[in-house]
């Protein structure tokens, strides 16, 4: 009996190996994911300047992080965010302020709501200001006017339980914007 001391701990070794299920991300509608990870292009047009970037973004409920790759005259450029405070990073600098919309600005050469972006991208309306919208017999967003953008939803395509556009063509006087979305990740 003394020479098998060590099941026991053979035991707890191995069982600390065990890999743990991953928590589902069975999600049933848009508004249900809270945390995500995407990737994808963002192009923009204004009368001055136009351009694009590859972008990733991740988003939880206290934190956003968006990391652009491209000719937005920047190379490369890292916005995050927290309630109340925003960050901008490029090779050209760096720039804080209250929101991320502020800073994208330095971006793009337009305030771009980020905030409605969050929402956006999972074809919902932002709940911080009034809207016109308009959805297709499935129910899905198609059309969307908010803050002075009119805004149109298609490519949905499912993302497990949930169809989630992957276009999104936006215009606000003469500055445009178009998000394509090429991978969704939602994440419990």
């Amino acid at each position: 009996m003394t020479r098998l001391w060590w099941l026991p701990l053979l035991a707890l070794v191995l069982s600390a190996c065990q890999t743990r299920p991953l928590p589902t991300t069975d999600f049933t509608r848009a508004d249900q994911i809270q945390r995500w990870e995407m990737n994808g292009k963002l192009g923009y047009r204004t009368p001055e300047d136009g351009g694009s970037a590859t972008f990733d973004w991740e988003q939880s409920p206290r934190h956003g992080a968006i990391h652009f790759s491209g000719p937005l005259g920047f190379g490369s450029a890292e916005l995050t965010w927290r309630p109340g405070r925003a960050r901008l990073e490029t090779g050209k600098g760096e720039w804080r302020a209250r929101s991320p919309g502020e800073l994208a600005w330095h971006l793009t050469g337009f305030w771009l709501p980020v905030s409605a972006l969050e929402y956006w991208s999972r074809g919902l309306v932002w709940p911080g200001a009034p809207a016109e919208a308009e959805e297709n017999e499935a129910g899905q967003l198609v059309r969307l006017r908010q803050l002075g953008w009119n805004l149109e939803f298609d490519r949905y395509e499912p993302v497990g339980q949930v169809a989630l556009p992957h276009r999104i063509k936006a215009h606000q006087d003469a500055n445009h914007f178009t998000l394509l979305i090429r991978e969704w990740r939602p994440l419990p």
